[in-house]
């Protein structure tokens, strides 16, 4: 353990039940084994009877907390935690915002979203308050101030007389909570005990170089790791997943001017010729505006074998409904004579409408590779993937000339380049943008493409970090 997961778990040794402690801040990098050790900890002061008997795990979102829940539950069935039961023998509580111990030993979920005044459970109020994953990188001042008083007012007075509270974050943004707690400037939780912070690395120096594939790749030059389960190999790895900017903010705690650009267009170089490519896909952003209002967007992408994504041709214009259907189907036309076998993807909105609309377009393109998506989650959080990329250097914009001839053909239409990095520029997580239709539809693109979540090839490698470690042990 690094010095930060003894301090903790010193911590969590110390919650003897009466007796009263400050509130402990920990800010700990993003990968440092933050929040697994605030469930280990959970799971150890169910072993200490009569210590505590109410957690509740807090974070900006109920399914955030839920999660944490549900990664207790897990904790204790290999433990073998017995459930409690009622006097006919049925569960007092044990689903995904809930589990009950035969110790009289509760966590509870709670998600800021859905804040509601009081928790207590038969004669337990909360004597232990973990806040974890509260800041998001989006909030806007009025958001953070919202969270404020949720925490502030529905949270912590309905803590026990020796309720103990834990805030574990990374940094996020400059005036998120944990920021506020760390220099200050919060007026709440004044007892607060503040650590050091630790970054993922000391004196982290890196520098760019053209991987063999010539792919843009970022090493590691200097630097020092905090902890040896997130060494120098794996930060770097982070580094070139995440993105560097993303690196600095949530492992290293740089957080200052964080609200600045989304997407880095500078990074987005146009080039002459592509490269041969394992797949590629259309996605669509639909509107149905004649001469005003949202666009319509397909943005034409292929995936090379280095993991470079290209965009080939952006179609974009505020075309009526019937002018939409014969503009996908002409583009899925082209684009399978010039590339072979080309995927069209589309959107599907909630309700009976947008499965209509879904099904008239899969009819549409008959005799064409199509797949329709669910329209879900935050656009931000869909951008994830393309935003890595575009901000490693790892996207690409080539214009092919065959393609002239949607532009005449459709006057709505426009020539691509400089809209398209334009709004990749003026983009923004808190959705203060005018226009979001090209990013939509190039991140469904790149979603598609790669076929994963941002932090799904993470979660494959702790799990061979773990699998390497228990083959040594």
């Amino acid at each position: 353990m690094a010095p930060r997961h003894r301090r903790l778990w010193k911590w969590f040794q110390s919650l003897q039940k009466g007796k009263l402690l400050p509130a402990q801040i920990e800010v700990w990098p993003r990968g440092g084994a933050k929040s697994s050790t605030a469930e280990l900890g959970c799971a150890y002061l169910n072993h200490k009877k009569n210590w505590r008997h109410f957690v509740l795990y807090v974070c900006g979102t109920q399914e955030q907390a839920e999660l944490h829940i549900q990664a207790i539950a897990s904790l204790f069935d290999t433990l073998k935690v017995k459930r409690a039961v009622d006097q006919y023998n049925n569960s007092k509580g044990w689903r995904q915002d809930l589990l009950r111990t035969t110790t009289n030993f509760n966590v509870a979920a709670y998600g800021l979203d859905v804040a509601s005044r009081g928790v207590k459970l038969d004669q337990y109020r909360p004597d232990v308050i973990i806040f974890d994953d509260i800041d998001s990188e989006s909030d806007s001042p009025q958001t953070v101030d919202k969270k404020i008083r949720a925490i502030t007012s529905k949270i912590l007075p309905t803590g026990s007389s020796d309720c103990a509270v834990l805030f574990i974050q990374n940094l996020i943004h400059e005036n998120s909570i944990v920021s506020q707690l760390v220099d200050g400037r919060a007026d709440f939780l004044l007892d607060r005990v503040v650590p050091a912070l630790e970054p993922a690395v000391r004196g982290l120096k890196t520098e760019e170089y053209k991987s063999e594939g010539g792919s843009n790749r970022i090493r590691i030059a200097e630097g020092v790791p905090t902890w040896e389960g997130q060494d120098l190999a794996i930060c770097e790895f982070q580094i070139n997943k995440w993105g560097l900017s993303a690196f600095k903010r949530e492992a290293q705690h740089e957080v200052k001017g964080v609200s600045g650009y989304f997407f880095n267009d500078s990074k987005l170089e146009a080039v002459i010729e592509p490269v041969p490519f394992t797949r590629i896909v259309r996605a669509w952003d639909l509107a149905a505006t004649q001469g005003g209002g949202d666009y319509t967007v397909g943005v034409l992408t292929g995936l090379a074998e280095n993991g470079v994504l290209y965009v080939l041709d952006v179609l974009r214009g505020q075309l009526e409904t019937s002018a939409v259907r014969g503009l996908m189907h002409d583009a899925a036309d082209l684009d399978n004579k010039l590339w072979g076998t080309v995927t069209t993807v589309y959107p599907q909105d909630p309700g009976q409408a947008g499965k209509d609309q879904a099904d008239s377009i899969n009819r549409m393109l008959d005799g064409f590779n199509r797949i329709n998506r669910p329209v879900t989650g935050r656009k931000d959080t869909r951008a994830e993937n393309w935003q890595e990329r575009v901000n490693s250097g790892n996207a690409r914009l080539y214009q092919c000339s065959e393609y002239k001839q949607f532009k005449k053909a459709r006057e709505m239409c426009q020539e691509w380049f400089l809209p398209f990095r334009e709004e990749h520029r003026l983009f923004r997580a808190d959705g203060k943008h005018v226009y979001d239709d090209q990013v939509d539809a190039a991140s469904d693109a790149a979603n598609e493409l790669l076929g994963q979540t941002k932090y799904d090839s993470d979660l494959k490698l702790i799990k061979g970090l773990a699998e390497q470690s228990t083959n040594k042990t």
